[in-house]
């Protein structure tokens, strides 16, 4: 699983403080998102008497879980609920800024200190990428490939065919030599055409299909 970001949001609405592990030109408007995320939660309840917990929208899954004073948004790949990072992200916010929340001051800078736990957490328990050069909402199809310069075909569908890799995964895959893979594929993800994350100190080099 491939986390995009996480966005804390204030029960009235507000996006109180956001991380995010994508392109910038991936990210949302966050003003319009957390009143998006409010409206919708409030039409759940109203309509079905429950908890919108999961959204999905051109592969991107947005998981939502309520906590007294704010809602945690996390962003990724997959459908599956990653309910373990969720209520530690969640519980760590409440004991940190609960007692802030119920009398705030409307200062965003306030819950800026978080970003460093948000990522701390993340990076324990999930992949994001560490080159930030991958929109999650731009697939890369056959078409693209053959769009490139012929030199980098192989590497690019060999990716495309294990979807992630290393550089020694990919290259057996190509028939390419380690050395002329590692090249390609650095200047695939320069190219904004796939991203790249770290897993045991080894870089691991993937694709949104």
């Amino acid at each position: 699983m491939i986390v995009y970001a996480i966005y804390i949001v204030s029960d009235d609405g507000r996006t109180l403080l956001s991380e995010h592990f994508q392109t910038p030109e991936g990210k949302t408007n966050e003003i319009l998102f957390g009143g998006l995320v409010t409206a919708l939660q409030s039409m759940a309840t109203a309509v079905a008497h429950g908890e919108m917990k999961t959204i999905e929208i051109e592969g991107v899954s947005y998981h939502i879980r309520t906590f007294t004073f704010f809602r945690v948004v996390l962003v990724t790949n997959q459908v599956t609920t990653p309910e373990n990072i969720i209520q530690i992200l969640g519980h760590r916010f409440l004991n940190e800024y609960g007692d802030v929340l119920a009398d705030w001051d409307s200062n965003l800078n306030t819950f800026l200190p978080f970003k460093e736990t948000i990522t701390e957490i993340v990076e324990r328990f999930f992949a994001v990428d560490t080159s930030k050069s991958i929109d999650p909402l731009k697939k890369f199809t056959t078409a693209d490939i053959f769009g490139l310069p012929h030199e980098l075909h192989a590497t690019a569908l060999a990716l495309l065919t294990l979807i992630e890799g290393t550089i020694a995964e990919i290259s057996e895959e190509s028939g390419e030599e380690k050395d002329k893979t590692h090249v390609n594929l650095e200047t695939l993800q320069e190219m904004g055409y796939i991203g790249k994350k770290e897993s045991k100190g080894e870089a691991i080099y993937f694709c949104a299909v």
